[in-house]
């Protein structure tokens, strides 16, 4: 009789977690920062990559006029965000994330010396899991 006790119990203190499709996984989570020219913009969260995107402008507009508009994401809570602001031809900024601060750093480096920027400097790195500078 306990035993039916202590597995209906368990049976009732799981259901909020079981779908239609059987045991729910965790739901992905996604972080994302769409830099400024100051580099003040912060890390922000959603469930999709699109919500976290769509998150993180949002954010930056409550902080910034001059947001980049090209959020970086991703759905590793290990990864680092890496901003990069440059001076020429025009002051710009954008972030890259990867596994470390070193491919972060390199993957937004790359992307501005394509794109014929110069006088480029690393402002910081942020967390993916917390969104605290690194």
């Amino acid at each position: 009789m306990l035993a039916t006790c202590h597995r209906v119990a368990l049976l009732v203190a799981l259901a909020p977690l079981w779908g239609a499709g059987g045991f729910l996984m965790a739901q992905s989570r996604w972080a994302a920062v769409d830099p400024n020219s100051d580099a003040t913009s912060p890390v922000a969260w959603g469930a999709s990559q699109d919500e976290a995107r769509r998150r993180a402008s949002e954010a930056c507009k409550r902080v910034s006029a001059t947001c980049a508009n090209g959020p970086a994401a991703t759905d590793a809570p290990g990864d680092v965000f890496a901003i990069v602001c440059c001076r020429l031809p025009r002051v710009g900024c954008a972030a890259a994330v990867a596994a470390t601060k070193r491919e972060a750093r390199r993957a937004v480096e790359t992307m501005f010396d394509r794109a014929g920027y110069s006088r480029c400097a690393l402002r910081h790195y942020m967390s993916a899991a917390s969104g605290e500078r690194r």
